[in-house]
């Protein structure tokens, strides 16, 4: 018994983690942990509840606002009014009505209403895994303040812009070419180098303390004559920079 009440726990556990993954941004749940809970199935069940969820606060607000907006702005109208009629009424409740439509709340709502629909059709019909926006905005935020920090602690550990240093193979603790650099270099994975009379192919690009800064160090071993160049190819090194041992 108590197995099977483990199994039932662990299946709801999953499909709980599954429907919240589904309201997550796409691009975070495309690789990683966030891709095995991911599943087309959960994105439709998520559409569909937001749509229910939409319309079912859709409705309720509703009521509650044209109850509130006849007692209050409606009931001055009609006391006002010198005499009464069913057209009047009906105009109150009309523009309760309408100026519910107005309002923030309904308009986010009627939002997810479209939304829903959107995501389960999407993920039924294309394969596509959208997240709800009531996430992904935040989740955005968080990653662009997430960004904006590195590049300021970045920036704090690199200190002024300066020079290149490069650090000829002979001179190297690593038998290579080393560059060290306050500005990150557009240097794809085995990057090929042209530097002097040869050609140097990327081997690790890391940040490491340079003096009283942080550098990037870009270490690049020699490549022989008799090897095929693959790839594009940047030249560096048209001017002289300083040679150093360290």
């Amino acid at each position: 018994m108590a197995r099977v009440v483990g199994e039932v726990l662990e299946v709801a556990r999953e499909a709980l983690v599954a429907f919240l993954v589904a309201t997550f941004p796409e691009h975070a749940k495309q690789e990683g942990r966030l891709a095995a809970y991911s599943s087309t199935s959960w994105h439709v069940v998520s559409g569909g509840v937001e749509v229910l969820a939409a319309v079912s606060f859709f409705i309720v607000g509703l009521v509650e606002y044209v109850s509130h907006f006849s007692r209050t702005a409606g009931w001055i109208y009609l006391t006002h009014q010198r005499t009464l009629d069913y057209g009047k009424f009906f105009g109150v409740g009309t523009l309760g009505f309408l100026s519910y439509l107005i309002q923030p709340l309904t308009l986010f709502l009627v939002y997810c209403f479209a939304e829903g629909i959107l995501r389960a059709l999407e993920a039924s019909l294309t394969g596509r895994h959208l997240g709800m926006a009531a996430v992904s905005l935040p989740w955005r935020a968080v990653e662009a303040l997430a960004r904006v920090h590195q590049r300021a602690r970045l920036a704090r550990l690199v200190g002024p812009s300066r020079p290149d240093e490069v650090v000829e193979p002979a001179n190297s603790r690593f038998g290579m070419l080393e560059i060290y650099s306050s500005e990150e270099k557009p240097w794809r994975e085995e990057q090929i180098v042209a530097y002097g009379d040869g050609f140097f192919q990327l081997t690790e690009k890391k940040l490491v303390p340079r003096g009283r800064h942080h550098a990037w160090r870009y270490l690049l071993h020699e490549l022989e004559e008799r090897e095929v160049l693959r790839g594009s190819i940047v030249r560096y090194g048209d001017e002289p920079h300083p040679d150093t041992g360290e």
